[in-house]
């Protein structure tokens, strides 16, 4: 009985030290590539998204787009010039933040069927007086709150929540939760308070950030200030307005960036 229990266990050990030899034809062969597949099913997602979303309403501002650089938003919305596409890696990352977001959204909708709680999930969003449109994530009604889901890895984690956090490590998320927070109001009454929902694709790890109201002013004077500059035609280049940050100028965070020249940093361009 030993001897077979040595016996196995030495080939168990064995295997688990087996260096295995990669097939030989796995550089050669024609066969399918579940890139190729996942990809490509990945990109028919966005398409049917894009159509649903936002044909006929090209020419609205994004709530999205709260705080970010000028220019792109008029490229967007105003001049509506066709983005690059992103790349492959990038759209597999958009797509794991919208599994978190559905997620937590189908949670919050059992959860309301089962209470009887009133709650708003991914709804569309239009305030005339600012051009804006986009889609809130969620709010739960009875509680007078607004909440916005945010996805990052964990560097983005570290600079919000570290020991030396960034001066301000929301940036323009709040901008984005006070615009939705001016819709709902408007049409639900006063809200108790905004919060920005962190999931860390990394380690899975989640944190709430609450606000008060005061995000909703900011983000009606933002829009009002942003309108008016955009109707007087395109934005110059210029650091804090056009972009707001520099990393904005950038071809892998911004779809606009060769038709822009660059921006504040035209030598990228070269590069491409």
């Amino acid at each position: 009985m030993s001897r077979w229990k040595n016996s196995q266990e030495s080939l168990f050990g064995t295997m688990l030290n087996q260096s295995y030899p990669r097939s030989s034809r796995t550089e050669d062969m024609v066969r399918t590539r579940l890139d190729d597949i996942y990809d490509g099913y990945i990109e028919g997602l966005r398409d049917r998204n894009d159509s649903l979303r936002y044909a006929g309403n090209r020419g609205l501002f994004h709530a999205s787009s709260s705080g970010s650089c000028l220019r792109k938003i008029y490229y967007d919305s105003v001049e509506q010039v066709e983005p690059t596409e992103k790349d492959a890696d990038t759209l597999r990352l958009f797509r794991l933040g919208d599994i978190v977001h559905k997620d937590i959204q189908e949670a919050v909708s059992q959860y309301a069927q089962s209470s009887g709680s009133k709650v708003l999930i991914e709804t569309e969003v239009i305030i005339p007086e600012y051009n804006v449109r986009g889609f809130l994530d969620l709010a739960i009604l009875e509680d007078k709150w607004l909440y916005d889901i945010k996805t990052c890895n964990s560097y983005k984690w570290k600079r919000m929540f570290g020991r030396t956090p960034d001066k301000d490590p929301h940036g323009n998320y709040t901008l984005q939760l006070g615009t939705y927070g001016i819709w709902v109001e408007k049409v639900f009454g006063r809200l108790e308070g905004l919060s920005l929902y962190y999931y860390n694709k990394n380690t899975s790890q989640t944190k709430e950030v609450s606000f008060n109201r005061s995000i909703i002013t900011d983000a009606g004077l933002y829009w009002q200030e942003a309108s008016d500059r955009l109707k007087s035609g395109i934005p110059d280049v210029k650091l804090g307005i056009a972009p707001v940050q520099g990393w904005e100028c950038n071809p892998k965070y911004c779809s606009f960036f060769a038709h822009c020249g660059g921006g504040i940093k035209p030598e990228l361009l070269e590069k491409q």
